[in-house]
């Protein structure tokens, strides 16, 4: 599973999840996790942070809810 988090400068909120997704991969080995600024990322349609995309796909925007994302994974 690929998840991407994008997130921007001095963004607390991002930095929670980037932490709570490095937490989750201990568990999840065959968690992939890519960290990218929002301004290298190519669609322009998502421009709040953090935004999560799972596989390909806009998972959630802002903390991410731990319970859903775990189901997600399973």
């Amino acid at each position: 599973m690929d998840i991407t988090i994008l997130i921007s400068d001095n963004c607390d909120a991002c930095q929670r999840v980037v932490n709570k997704l490095y937490k989750i991969q201990k568990l999840y080995r065959e968690i992939n996790i890519n960290i990218l600024d929002i301004n290298s990322y190519n669609d322009k349609r998502i421009f709040i942070t953090p935004a999560l995309i799972i596989n390909g796909e806009l998972f959630s925007y802002g903390d991410i809810n731990e319970k859903q994302l775990l189901s997600k994974i399973n």
